[in-house]
């Protein structure tokens, strides 16, 4: 599993002391990539568990990259309102840093902004030690919320 904290301490490490244009910019995606593995990890727990055999193992995998960046913003924006605080900061978070990510990585002319990294980083930071926090049904909802569609 890629460790969502090491992510974290990796935006630091780029944030400090001096970043560059593109340290910030990596800051900025890597700590929207920290809240996605957080959730993408959640969600393959509980769907198929720990791995313990080659068949559990595949099946948390499968699980773990069904999570899709697009999919999980658009349906996280619906029912918000079933959500205790945390859970749903943690989806605001989400997406917006999801929209600075993408700007990051794909805006050439896009500004670059050392205290906006530093914000998102501090933000996803607490967002990431506070979503374990959140009850089982809460991650389930958030779960089936991110993988799946509404039909």
């Amino acid at each position: 599993m890629i460790d969502p904290e090491e992510l974290i301490d990796a935006c630091r490490k780029l944030l400090a002391p001096t970043p560059s244009d593109a340290d910030i910019r990596r800051a900025i995606s890597t700590a929207y990539y920290a809240l996605f593995h957080t959730l993408a990890a959640s969600n393959a727990e509980l769907v198929a568990g720990q791995p313990y055999s080659a068949a559990s193992e595949h099946a948390w995998e499968r699980t773990y990259r069904r999570l899709e960046h697009g999919r999980a913003r658009n349906n996280l924006r619906a029912d918000r309102n079933l959500l205790s605080q945390n859970g749903d900061d943690f989806v605001a978070l989400f997406i917006e840093a999801q929209g600075y990510r993408m700007q990051a990585d794909y805006g050439p002319n896009a500004p670059v902004n050392l205290s906006l990294a530093v914000n998102i980083v501090a933000r996803a930071d607490a967002a990431v030690r506070s979503f374990f926090q959140l009850t089982e049904e809460e991650r389930r909802f958030l779960a089936a919320q991110s993988m799946f569609d509404s039909r």
